[in-house]
């Protein structure tokens, strides 16, 4: 093959590829745009996912009428104009390739108005072919709408996902763009519906109208700086850590970034007050002068390189961690009060919580006749039945077998019990669902909305209705009949499975997908480590254990038995 020249069409339309891959990412260019503008106001219009129309409006400074066609021209620019500006660029946009790039595989029109300006200019751009400017009526500021996207390059087009996904993808963009300029206001419509919409506010307020309004008084303000960088941000109390880092947002001087070494400073912090699978809420603000980062190195400007990224880290490690020293995260415990059992079939002694060991049979008595006794300071084990059993710090259960000891994990046996009934009851057909008899609602989301949408069948065949019941909530109407009996929260695990869904990690086939969910509900329905466990339940677990396969280990691989053998025991105690 011969060496030749791309033309300029198809130049555009590779660029448009790394700059331009679906609607969230126009959205992103043009919002980024409009604040560059010094815009206070900024409203996007949908339709269709912005397959067919994306229209970004904004009440900025406007474009000159002598430089419409300049707009639209690639790499023409009034953000950067010599190389030394690319070691110190301030604005977000500067490549001067995003209209260009835009036009060349959409219906693109571009309008606008300076302050002085009598009347408003426009240019359309239609599959990279520019039409002449004219005058039109406008307002102060720029519009741009963006129709047909892809309608030149069909192969893109085909790769889009429905119209609620791309959605949802866009929704994002505006609330990242929006976390970190919480002085603009920003509208975002789908058709007649409004997605989103955020008032002028103090930094704190659009946080918590993003994150959701129930973790006002769960997130701790965090204030830093070294060597001519500052931090500030929220970041939320270990008992609203969530399963996935879908919640940490970092913004570096307005710009929404992902930057590994900031997450894992982050995680760090958290280190020893969340379990190592989840992740920390945070908004994490980050200015510092453009010349000490390069923002420079990813086509659609989502990543950054500091000149000193260790300095980065420490600050963010250290300010973080400084603020939850400062804290009281140690949850409160108010022991539960159960009275002794004491039947008519024999003495069955309990050492649950609250509850008096070592009970003589004058002391029953007392307590059948209403004489109150005191309350020990040390809850002690369970002892049951004939197969005598021990329930140790609520977490254990000791009992024996021919060959010695058996030690138990309560949490572990229960959780592979769930599963086995869950995958036994599933391989007949759907789950069987519970209606509730009030709707558990919760904020989400664009992730959440998406895998909702996304993951409509695997919902059905689990026996959950739950939907969208506005443009950032979701109602949760039935679980699975185990789940309810198991007193399960809707809202919460709705929440949760949401997040999972949405990890690049989930499992794609529908079998693995399947048991993974099976995995996490049997992990939500099952015992807990602090539960105490009365007689009948004890000698329940026990029984199912004796009736299930593979009740040696959960559902994740973890044991849930181990043994202590009589030949152990007397070489212990010197017998062998």
């Amino acid at each position: 093959m011969t060496i030749q020249k791309l033309q300029t069409l198809l130049i555009n339309q590779i660029a448009a590829g790394e700059v331009v891959d679906r609607p969230a990412s126009i959205v992103k260019e043009l919002v980024e745009n409009a604040i560059d503008a010094g815009s206070t106001r900024i409203e996007i219009q949908l339709e269709h996912g912005g397959k067919d129309l994306i229209r970004v409006s904004d009440n900025g400074i406007g474009i000159s009428p002598s430089e419409l066609e300049l707009a639209v021209t690639p790499h023409a620019t009034s953000k950067i104009s010599e190389e030394a500006d690319l070691a110190a660029i301030a604005s977000l946009g500067f490549r001067g390739e995003a209209l260009a790039s835009i036009g060349s595989i959409s219906h693109l029109m571009l309008k606008s108005r300076r302050t002085d300006d009598e009347s408003g200019m426009q240019i359309e751009v239609d599959g990279g072919e520019m039409a002449k400017t004219k005058p039109v009526a406008a307002s102060v500021g720029t519009a741009v709408e963006v129709k047909r996207l892809f309608f030149n390059t069909p192969a893109r087009r085909k790769f889009l996902k429905s119209d609620g996904a791309e959605t949802t993808r866009v929704r994002d963009v505006v609330q990242r763009l929006a976390a970190s300029h919480h002085d603009i206001a920003f509208v975002l419509r789908s058709g007649d519906k409004t997605l989103l919409e955020f008032q002028q506010a103090n930094s704190k307020e659009r946080i918590l109208s993003i994150f959701g309004q129930e973790l006002d008084g769960e997130l701790i303000e965090v204030d830093g700086n070294i060597q001519g960088v500052t931090l500030w941000g929220l970041v939320g109390k270990p008992s609203v850590a969530r399963p996935t880092s879908r919640h940490i947002r970092v913004h570096v001087n307005g710009r929404s970034i992902a930057d590994s070494s900031i997450t894992h400073a982050l995680k760090e912090a958290y280190r020893g007050f969340i379990e190592p699978k989840r992740w920390p809420t945070a908004a994490l603000f980050l200015e510092m002068e453009p010349s000490l980062v390069d923002v420079n190195v990813h086509p659609q400007k989502s990543e950054v390189r500091f000149s000193d990224r260790d300095s980065i880290w420490r600050l963010v490690n250290k300010t973080i961690s400084g603020a939850l020293a400062k804290e009281d995260i140690v949850p409160a415990y108010v022991p539960g009060v159960h009275m002794p059992s004491v039947g008519g079939h024999g003495m069955q002694v309990e050492f649950g919580s609250g509850s008096s060991p070592s009970f003589s049979v004058e002391q029953a008595r007392r307590a059948v006749a209403g004489i109150e006794l005191p309350t020990p300071s040390t809850p002690l084990p369970t002892i049951m039945g004939p197969d005598a059993v021990m329930q140790v710090q609520k977490c254990f259960l000791v009992t024996q077998d021919e060959q010695g000891i058996l030690i138990i994990d309560q949490h572990a046996l229960h959780e592979r019990i769930m599963f086995e009934e869950f995958s036994k009851r599933i391989a007949k057909g759907n789950l069987e669902s519970q209606r509730m008899l009030v709707p558990d609602a919760f904020e989400a989301d664009s992730g959440q909305l998406e895998s909702l949408e996304t993951h409509a069948a695997l919902f059905e065949k689990l026996g959950i209705d739950a939907s969208a019941s506005g443009p950032a909530s979701i109602s949760v109407y039935a679980l699975p009949t185990l789940l309810v009996s198991r007193n399960v929260k809707g809202g919460k695990f709705i929440r949760e499975l949401l997040d999972k869904l949405g990890t690049s990690d989930f499992p794609s086939s529908e079998e693995e997908a399947l048991s993974a969910v099976l995995d996490m509900m049997s992990c939500k329905a099952a015992i807990k480590a602090g539960d105490y466990l009365n007689p009948q339940e004890l000698a329940d677990l026990l029984q199912k254990r004796k009736e299930i396969e593979r009740s040696s280990s959960c559902p994740h691989g973890r044991p849930t038995t181990m043994r202590l053998s009589i030949e152990e025991l007397e070489k212990r105690f010197g017998r062998r």
